[in-house]
């Protein structure tokens, strides 16, 4: 496998470096956005009826902010070639935003929102980052495995720092474990740290290296790289398309990661223990689902992969809403992470596959706007209809609505006139020989 520039192939060790990231971070969405902060949060630093809302307000502003700022810090990223150094501050700030929520303590409701935010925001860049070097080491044949495979590796991360802090959690979420419970966010923090590290020693940065300019130049640059993208929107139809698609079922998949752990814990009685077993099972499930899809959508196609995963959502979520039992729930558990890990890997290598290298990422920066988009929609939705109703089972449907929406949207998607637009802007960008 040879990258854009036709010099310098891509090693093992450079894809294995790059899916290091994937395992390294999933130990912040395990267990700080999944599993354990969020039911610290509303049982203890915000107890009452206006937990679930200020829960899902908290991962809103959060993913608005990534909203806004993603794109463009996508298009800077691209102009001066260095996604490694901005993927680097993203993991620093992300780093140090965990550790800081060990000062975090019952009723400490605005430290604790803003220390989230910060780190879910730095998490979600990253993320983005970490994705715009999919398409330089990948080719069109092997992108869903490659894929695929940093999913399931983070999976797995997510596993054994859930395994690393399980003696923590083991006393539950009261008052008299908050010492304990504390000392978890600050070993996630340092999980993700030494994980972290075979990213930058082992990825190279192969996009072309940009002209030092000043932050203001930067931004001037970005914002008209954005601007030319606007203007070449004809050009990258299937994608703008595909985002639309992508932000409409995304906004049920993120409210399951949001509330999942909440739903189990509350309107079925699942005890401390028996959640973190239950996720231990869900990151093998994802992985699992992640690498399986991965190679079936190297076979089919991402569209058919996603349009499989969606109709698999849809009775996930029907069966959840009628759940009353935890044994039907493990099961439920179970095909969830099956659909969480395919859906979200052969969702971001569709995006790979519609993007030249030279925009990258610009458009993983899109692709992080549509799907914080979501992520700052579909909980807000689920938190508010639950607040207002008391039933989180009646909202679980609006979730059944945004996947339908969904596979009938992928429906109008062209996967193949979305790999021509890109391989043709990156032969139009190629010079002449």
């Amino acid at each position: 496998m040879i990258d854009d520039q036709g010099d310098r192939p891509v090693q093992k060790r450079e894809i294995f470096g790059w899916a290091m990231f994937d395992f390294a971070n999933s130990s912040y969405t395990t267990v700080i956005v999944t599993v354990a902060f969020s039911i610290y949060f509303v049982k203890l630093v915000a107890p009452g009826d206006r937990a679930d809302l200020l829960w899902g307000l908290g991962i809103t502003v959060s993913n608005v902010i990534v909203v806004l700022l993603a794109p463009i810090v996508g298009a800077i990223a691209d102009d001066s070639g260095r996604k490694k150094l901005f993927l680097a501050a993203t993991y620093v700030l992300c780093i140090a935003g965990t550790a800081g929520l060990w000062f975090v303590l019952p009723g400490m409701v605005a430290l604790a929102m803003s220390l989230f935010i910060v780190s879910n925001v730095a998490y979600s860049m990253g993320e983005n980052l970490a994705g715009a070097f999919l398409p330089e080491i990948s080719t069109p044949g092997n992108i869903g495995r490659i894929s695929g495979f940093g999913w399931g590796l983070g999976y797995l991360g997510g596993l054994l720092c859930l395994l690393l802090v399980k003696p923590l959690l083991g006393g539950g979420f009261t008052l008299e474990n908050t010492g304990n419970l504390r000392w978890a966010w600050v070993a996630t923090a340092l999980f993700f740290l030494v994980a972290g590290l075979p990213t930058f020693l082992l990825l190279r940065e192969r996009a072309p290296r940009g002209p030092k300019r000043s932050i203001p130049k930067y931004t001037r640059i970005g914002f008209s790289r954005l601007a030319t993208t606007a203007r070449s929107l004809r050009h990258f139809t299937e994608l703008a398309r595909f985002l639309v698609i992508f932000f409409i079922f995304s906004s049920g998949l993120m409210t399951v990661i949001a509330f999942a752990a909440i739903f189990a814990e509350r309107n079925l009685g699942f005890t401390t223990g028996e959640l973190i077993l239950l996720f231990m099972l869900l990151q093998i499930s994802s992985a699992a689902g992640a690498m399986f899809f991965g190679f079936v959508q190297d076979k089919l196609g991402a569209k058919l992969t996603i349009q499989i995963t969606l109709v698999l959502w849809i009775l996930i979520s029907v069966a959840t809403y009628l759940c009353e039992s935890k044994t039907l729930f493990w099961g439920i558990a179970l095909a969830a992470g099956l659909g969480i890990g395919s859906l979200q890997s052969a969702s971001r290598g569709l995006v790979g596959l519609f993007s030249p290298v030279s925009k990258s990422g610009e458009f993983f920066g899109f692709w992080g706007l549509a799907g914080k988009g979501a992520y700052a929609v579909g909980p807000a939705i689920f938190g508010a209809v639950s607040s207002a109703t008391g039933s989180q089972r009646l909202a679980i449907l609006i979730n059944v609505a945004f996947f339908v929406a969904g596979l009938v949207g992928m429906q109008f998607v062209d996967e193949k006139r979305g790999r021509a637009a890109a391989a043709k802007w990156s032969k139009d960008e190629a010079p002449d020989p």
